[in-house]
């Protein structure tokens, strides 16, 4: 509440004899209509602080809450932000595993293929030499033995 302050009534009772030139007297009836209005209006400003207060005590609870009520809405929606994000990322993850997996799978096609034309080659060389080895001893017994 601001301070009150008082009433000049030598300032009030010259205004008066100066405009409509009537002397008052601190005792007169009219001085006392002044004061008595004086009390009413520091009772009007008292209430009308009083009432501003709590309209601004009511703000400033109403911010505040706001302030929350939106600082829970900013978090919700970066957590879900977050959590699309995060899923995002584990789906390329996946992506990527399965092309991975995709790759080892056909690399082990294309080298078992190739493996295997080697296995075959090696074979057939082998039973090759084997049978070049058979024919040679077979030729060589049979001069050895006539």
């Amino acid at each position: 509440m601001t301070p009150v302050v008082a009433l000049d009534l030598k300032r009030i009772t010259a205004e008066v004899a100066a405009r409509h030139g009537m002397l008052l007297r601190p005792d007169d009836p009219a001085m006392l209509l002044v004061t008595m209005n004086e009390v009413v209006l520091q009772q009007v400003i008292g209430s009308i602080e009083a009432h501003a207060e709590e309209m601004v005590a009511g703000i400033e609870v109403g911010f505040r809450s706001a302030q929350r009520e939106a600082l829970g809405s900013v978090e919700r929606e970066a957590r879900k932000a977050g959590i699309a994000v995060r899923e995002e990322i584990q789906k390329d993850i996946d992506a990527g595993r399965l092309h991975a997996r995709e790759l080892i799978v056909e690399l082990n096609r294309a080298y078992t293929r190739s493996a295997v034309r080697r296995w075959v080659a090696i074979g057939v060389v082998f039973a090759s030499g084997l049978l070049v080895l058979g024919v040679g001893l077979g030729v060589l017994l049979a001069r050895v033995l006539k």
